[in-house]
């Protein structure tokens, strides 16, 4: 569809702007929304269409329904416009926003750490297996000194044993 110009993020909507779209595409992880006043097309992804778990976008929407939506993230990968948009934030009745301070769409990109170029865990996820760690290596090493110990006193009760009975 790129007909050899540039894309741009000019003539997109500003960040958590709010505005009423077509639907021009299902998928299995969301829905392609057209974007009014330009050729571009937005992803809601299935987590963000509803406040409750969605696994068919296609039970939510259809193609042609026109569905309220908020810009929550726009980026430039490989000379692509990315564009994420939500419609849980947006009350699809009246189009008004239920996450004015934009709380929410912080909130979980605060929690989004990224670790190399491939692999994003959340803050939550990573403290998981930090204290996963931490605690194995722990319990290792206790399990390691209690060894010591046993082995310690089996090699002298085994030494007191022999010396009694060799010495008996």
């Amino acid at each position: 569809m790129n007909s050899g110009r540039p894309e741009t993020m000019e003539n997109l909507p500003a960040l958590y702007t709010i505005f009423q779209g077509e639907v021009a595409m299902v998928t299995d992880y969301g829905a392609f929304i057209k974007i009014p006043g330009c050729r571009k097309q937005g992803l809601v992804h299935r987590t963000h269409m509803s406040s409750c778990r969605v696994d068919k976008p296609s039970e939510i929407v259809d193609v042609g329904d026109k569905v309220w939506v908020k810009l929550i993230g726009r980026e430039m990968k490989n000379d692509r416009i990315k564009v994420s948009l939500s419609m849980k934030v947006v009350n699809q009745g009246t189009g008004k926003d239920l996450d004015p301070n934009n709380v929410i769409i912080e909130r979980r990109r605060k929690r989004n750490i990224e670790i190399g170029s491939h692999l994003t865990l959340t803050a939550q996820t990573l403290r998981v297996i930090q204290a996963r760690g931490q605690g194995t290596h722990q319990k290792t090493a206790r399990q390691q000194r209690r060894r010591k110990r046993r082995r310690s006193t089996r090699r002298s009760t085994r030494s007191e044993s022999i010396k009694s009975v060799g010495g008996g």
